[in-house]
């Protein structure tokens, strides 16, 4: 009578759950034999990166849809430090990779005076890896984190950082979240070629 009650409980899971066997908080997987199993909301469309053969998405972030898909020029990083983006263009000009970025802001009281970022179009001469840390601060001390820094100017640098809020908070540089700034520094940056283009 036991395995007769058991045998009905699982037939009964598997006629009204048959979702149980591929789902995952509710929602079904999609499979793709090339990428494994994902979520349909993870948007995990991707395609060779040409520069190392890496993969990385295809579409943008939903929250940075309004860039354009094509920019003049190849190679290019362009960073909206008004709409707090950044995004990269391979050589035939396609956006490839976006993501947030935190540039200077009006003032800082550390230094007592304005630390925005420098405007224009730059090309990124130097970069370094995990281990790259400030020489100026914190002032007086130096030492702060800088993970796969890419210098562009002067000691203006594109680099990791764990603090990148919805505004303009840093003495200069332009912050991105630390796994975009090696991508961008890995994969993306060549030096003395690589092209950066800011604006507020």
């Amino acid at each position: 009578m036991l395995k007769k009650n058991i045998a009905v409980m699982i037939m009964t899971t598997i006629i009204f759950f048959p979702s149980f066997a591929n789902a995952e908080f509710g929602y079904k997987q999609q499979c793709n034999s090339k990428y494994g199993c994902s979520n349909p909301y993870a948007k995990k469309m991707r395609y060779t990166n040409h520069y190392n053969g890496s993969y990385y998405p295809k579409k943008v972030s939903a929250s940075y849809n309004g860039l354009p898909s094509k920019a003049s020029g190849s190679n290019i990083i362009r960073v909206d430090l008004g709409k707090l983006t950044w995004s990269a263009y391979d050589s035939g000009g396609n956006l490839v990779k976006s993501g947030r970025a935190s540039g200077g802001k009006s003032y800082c009281s550390d230094i007592r005076r304005g630390c925005r970022t420098v405007t224009g179009t730059y090309t990124i001469y130097s970069k370094r890896g995990a281990e790259c840390k400030s020489s100026r601060f914190p002032v007086g001390k130096g030492g702060a984190k800088m993970p796969y820094c890419m210098f562009f100017h002067k000691g203006y640098a594109l680099h990791g950082s764990n603090s990148v809020p919805g505004y303009n908070a840093s003495h200069g540089c332009v912050r991105v979240v630390p796994a975009d700034a090696q991508w961008l520094n890995q994969n993306f940056v060549q030096l003395g070629r690589t092209r950066i283009s800011i604006k507020y």
